[in-house]
């Protein structure tokens, strides 16, 4: 955070973000949980380390317990002070993070193991009712955002999550330079799921063409947040020293994008005609060779109806495919498909899969016109989209995407189906919640289809009549804590 200037980059990311709470973390806790950034939200700044606060956020079911060690914590989580969130009623309390500096991960190198430090003191000093695996989840800002392990005693099992920077994290030092704020989104089931940002992606430095250099021109020129940016013409920004006409007319329409929360055309581009068939697939990782789910939307992003192209049996890798490309050569032929970063995963891991199982499908596959937004957008330049990041997630929400489901992901989805395979032999096999990981795709493919009529919408509407921006662009189904150092 010390190093983030206050009045762009973290005011621009609190915006985006839209956290319930920001927590402090080490080393540069003092730079978050006192002025100047308790002076920009009305969002609880808190820090674990120097005093205990608990918070409800968003739904009642979800508490929030930071202390300096669990020495602070009453007998039980509903026994948390009445002041507790905007209500005070944690009768129907579902889950509770509770979240402190207590742990450390270290590594003995001759050992070559890893080592949870003060887990031991922490659970011992744990009231009893803080011990109850289905409701509580702990969180160090000790460990790296991404850390997770179940910690197992004699008699009870611990999820443990890290909530802190990377520098946490065993092995090579981060550049201070670039040390990336963390987002952390909660479930009420316990789940947690970790998005890091670029600080160059917030403030002027997150405009496209612009750098450390032409930022501070701008300032200059008066031109201090994405909003002034907007709202002054390409041909103002040209006449900055180091802006070209070209220059100028890119940092204009990065600015209106997310200052209007629309998608913003460029010159040039000219989207696939005919109905699009919308695909999002889930594999067995990120460098998947399966496509297990083939999830199709067949029209618009509401009306539209999903067809989830699933497989069936453990050993026919087959059959959900060949009913997919039946469909899509049948019913659906001569159609463009559309999916998000396509070109990258989606349409080769298809044809990987078709190639290995299904070699008759592969010509029909390949002829068929195959469009990615992201591609469209970003590599060839078409379009800027409202969002400080290309996730298909972070885009869709800036367009007003309130996704239906909720603690899951893309990993969670690929370790499902690993764990339904590798437990194939096993008389009580594991039977994952399929309906869940289809409605999943579902979302995706769903918010797929949003951004693709944005799209429509940005290339029939006359440049420069972009509306100001009426929605927050955030999704507001779950918590979310941001983590600043």
């Amino acid at each position: 955070m010390e190093q983030y200037d206050v009045h762009d980059v973290v005011t621009d990311a609190i915006e985006a973000i839209d956290p319930n709470i920001i927590i402090a973390t080490p080393p540069n806790s003092a730079h978050v949980a006192f002025p100047p950034v308790t002076g920009l939200t009305d969002v609880p700044v808190v820090d674990p380390s120097r005093s205990a606060s608990y918070h409800v956020v968003e739904d009642p079911s979800v508490l929030f317990a930071m202390v300096p060690t669990p020495d602070h914590l009453p007998p039980t989580p509903t026994d948390v002070p009445q002041e507790t969130g905007e209500n005070g009623d944690v009768a129907g309390l579902e889950h509770c993070y509770l979240v402190s500096n207590c742990l450390e991960l270290t590594i003995d190198p001759h050992h070559r193991e890893t080592r949870l430090e003060g887990i031991d003191e922490y659970l011992n000093s744990l009231p009893d009712g803080w011990h109850d695996e289905s409701l509580i989840t702990h969180l160090s800002t000790g460990l790296r955002a991404e850390y997770h392990t179940r910690y197992e005693t004699a008699t009870d099992t611990y999820s443990v999550h890290g909530a802190g920077p990377p520098t946490s994290s065993v092995g090579a030092a981060i550049d201070e330079n670039e040390r990336p704020l963390i987002e952390l989104s909660i479930y009420s089931n316990g789940a947690i799921r970790v998005e890091t940002h670029d600080p160059t992606n917030f403030g002027l430095q997150g405009l496209e063409g612009i750098g450390p250099t032409k930022a501070d021109r701008l300032r200059e020129h008066g031109f201090d947040s994405r909003d002034a940016i907007a709202r002054t013409t390409p041909q103002m920004l040209a006449k900055i020293r180091g802006f070209g006409e070209k220059t100028a007319a890119t940092v204009h329409k990065s600015a209106t994008a997310i200052a209007t929360g629309e998608v913003v055309p460029r010159d040039g581009g000219t989207l696939p005609n005919g109905d699009p068939v919308f695909i999002d697939i889930e594999t067995n990782g990120l460098n998947g060779e399966i496509a297990w789910l083939v999830g199709v939307l067949d029209g618009g992003s509401e009306e539209g109806h999903y067809l989830p192209f699933r497989q069936q049996e453990h050993d026919d890798p087959i059959g959900h495919v060949d009913a997919f490309m039946s469909w899509l050569t049948g019913v659906a032929g001569g159609r463009p498909v559309v999916a998000w970063n396509g070109y990258n995963f989606d349409f080769p891991i298809i044809k990987r899969h078709l190639e290995r199982d299904a070699p008759e499908w592969v010509d029909d596959w390949e002829s068929c016109y195959q469009f990615d937004p992201l591609y469209y957008a970003t590599t060839q330049g078409y379009a800027t989209f409202p969002a400080r990041s290309n996730r298909l997630e972070a885009v869709a929400a800036a367009l007003g995407w309130e996704p239906t489901t909720t603690g899951i992901d893309g990993g969670t989805a690929a370790r499902e189906y690993n764990t339904w395979q590798r437990t194939a032999d096993q008389p009580d096999g594991y039977q994952p919640d399929w309906e869940r990981l289809e409605a999943y795709c579902e979302d995706d493919v769903r918010a797929l289809a949003m951004i693709y009529e944005a799209l429509q919408d940005a290339s029939r509407r006359p440049q420069g009549t972009e509306t100001p921006k009426t929605r927050t662009g955030e999704q507001s189904t779950q918590g979310s804590l941001s983590d600043f150092s």
